[in-house]
């Protein structure tokens, strides 16, 4: 696939809500869903631009970002519009997506509880590439004529195909999906939009802050990849936070079930990489950019140290 002549056809064009603080692009190209959106949301960036932010930052940055997704899913899916509380239905792939918040955002912008089925999911590399292994699947929340909610971090799309396919086995009403990723990535866009060719059942798909290039790893996701589709204003910032060299190798997202489920291995990973990247001598932009990140890593590892207290 040729992510970046994909990147270079297509058109970001402005659908952002008058009333809305959050900027909404429209992603037009013919690799690429009719309802494929990126979402320039303040929370998401502070995640991708900040590899650092872990615990209950990262927590509450996620959350607000699911809600900012909720807010443009609502302006744009006439399906989530005509829906009632009791069809709308959370797919969660276990366990990375529970991170999402996408429960409770639903709460804070609806006023109400949703029906949450769950699938646990787990990427592995195999001889022929990424496969994924679906170990546990619960419907008991599938409602009659659903509305599908779906977030989750998205490389390949491989994952998510999986969990779509098996949400269909459990409900032949499907009258909307709709899939949120704060990093999701250009093969995975792709990827989706040959499967909703397929399946005809309205697919919509919303990023955050960008669609990014893949690496040839398959898990990979940099802000400066050539095939990374991202609006002038937000690729800056990105090249402003990380230079031109990190920029270009270093993933957005990092490991999202680690830096999530287990932040004391992240960091320390975050800081084994930096000291890696120190002792390859890199130019002087790159090493005061891998200082910072090493220090705000000490910070959040000696914040996640102290004594437990009450609030």
């Amino acid at each position: 696939m040729d992510q970046e002549a994909i990147r270079k056809g297509a058109r970001l064009v402005e659908t952002t809500d008058p009333k809305s603080k959050i900027r909404l692009l429209h992603v037009k190209s013919d690799h690429l869903l009719p309802h494929t959106y990126i979402i320039e949301s303040p929370s998401a960036l502070q995640i991708l631009l900040q590899p650092w932010l872990v615990g209950a930052s990262l927590a509450n940055s996620a959350r607000e970002s699911s809600k900012d997704f909720l807010c443009a899913a609502f302006g744009i899916v006439k399906e989530f519009r005509n829906s009632t509380i009791d069809t709308v239905t959370e797919v969660v792939p276990l366990a990375g997506a529970l991170y999402y918040s996408l429960a409770e955002a639903f709460e804070a912008v609806f006023g109400e509880t949703i029906n949450r089925c769950f699938i646990g999911a787990k990427r592995h590399l195999s001889e022929s590439g990424w496969m994924t292994d679906l170990s546990y699947l619960n419907f008991e929340a599938m409602t009659a004529q659903p509305l599908i909610l779906i977030g989750d971090t998205i490389a390949t799309g491989g994952t998510i195909e999986s969990i779509i396919q098996a949400t269909m086995n459990h409900s032949s009403e499907i009258r909307a999906i709709v899939v949120y990723s704060i990093a999701g990535g250009l093969k995975g866009a792709v990827r989706l939009k040959h499967l909703a060719d397929r399946i005809q059942i309205p697919v919509y798909t919303f990023y955050s802050n960008a669609i990014f290039g893949v690496e040839p790893n398959g898990t990979d996701m940099p802000w400066l990849h050539p095939g990374t589709v991202v609006s002038p204003e937000i690729g800056n910032k990105a090249e402003m936070v990380y230079g031109l060299d990190l920029g270009r190798r270093w993933c957005s997202i990092w490991d999202w079930g680690d830096r999530s489920k287990h932040p004391l291995k992240h960091l320390r990973e975050l800081i084994e990489r930096c000291d890696f990247e120190l002792s390859k001598v890199p130019n002087k932009q790159t090493r005061a950019i891998l200082e910072r990140i090493k220090n705000e890593c000490r910070t959040a590892l000696k914040s996640l140290s102290r004594s437990l207290s009450l609030k």
